[in-house]
């Protein structure tokens, strides 16, 4: 998800980001288990962090599960289903449904990428407000759960997916709609150093913060939608020796994050200090 606060009226580079922490912080890791069972560690990630970002305790508690598991696993979408999910078929464009302003100042910071106008003339509005994010902010390569799933293979662990690519991209195409693109494209100046000051917040490890950040009201209920979802696979590695689940702190934030499902559930779990 798109994080769009605002920090300033000037490009990113102007933004004041805070330094990148040196002392030990609290990392954003939770560890579950009931009695002396086998424990589900639940580690929050950020789609603009990479491996480097991840915490030492959250990496030990990594190299000690005997699975990893993240929203997506490291599998890669279908390119036809994808194709299906990020283009208006039939009806007006974005041309057409943004004001003339927007859609200028949304084809122009495009400009220079291989998204040809007429093709974003007819993209959905989550798939536009991708591309323009990817193109003012470039995430890191692998981003951070990917670059887990890919340690994990490396150490020949078993990499599962809580969802599937199509079933994920399906609820953001119901949930991003044309004032969400348009507010992207208003915050399109600020958004690189919106970016860096969510990273500097999260490696210092303020939960409070950070769910301030990540916690937005438009995306509230699919969040916690897809967290329920989860639920029920989640237990089952609770009786299969435990794992390593990373998933973006947003469905780990708050009184209906999975820390607190689980601990409805009857599970102990507590914040790693």
């Amino acid at each position: 998800m798109l994080v769009l606060g605002a920090c300033g009226s000037g490009a990113a580079a102007t933004c004041p980001v805070a330094p990148k922490p040196t002392a030990p912080t609290q990392p954003l890791l939770w560890k579950a288990h009931k009695g002396d069972g086998p424990v589900v560690w639940l580690y929050g990630t950020v789609h603009n962090g990479g491996v480097g970002d991840v915490h030492p305790s959250a990496m030990k508690a990594f190299e000690s599960s005997p699975r990893f598991v993240s929203e997506l696993g490291d599998t890669d979408g279908d390119p036809d289903k994808l194709r299906e999910l990020a283009i208006i078929k039939s009806g007006k464009g974005l041309d057409q449904q943004l004001p003339p302003d927007d859609w200028y100042d949304l084809r122009d910071a495009l400009r220079g990428t291989k998204t040809k106008e007429a093709e974003l003339a007819r993209a959905q509005p989550w798939y536009a407000m991708s591309l323009l994010s990817r193109t003012l902010s470039p995430p890191p390569d692998p981003t951070m759960d990917f670059g887990l799933a890919k340690r994990a293979r490396k150490a020949r662990k078993p990499v599962d997916a809580l969802e599937a690519w199509d079933v994920q991209l399906a609820a953001l195409a119901d949930t991003v709609k044309i004032p969400d693109l348009q507010q992207a494209i208003h915050s399109r100046k600020t958004f690189s150093c919106d970016l860096a000051k969510m990273r500097a917040v999260y490696l210092t490890g303020d939960l409070e913060t950070m769910t301030a950040i990540v916690v937005i009201p438009q995306t509230h209920n699919l969040v916690v939608d897809r967290s329920r979802a989860w639920l029920p696979r989640i237990e089952t590695y609770f009786g299969s020796g435990g794992a390593f689940i990373a998933v973006g702190l947003a469905h780990l934030a708050g009184d209906e994050g999975l820390p607190k499902l689980l601990e409805t559930a009857g599970y102990q779990v507590e914040r790693v200090p």
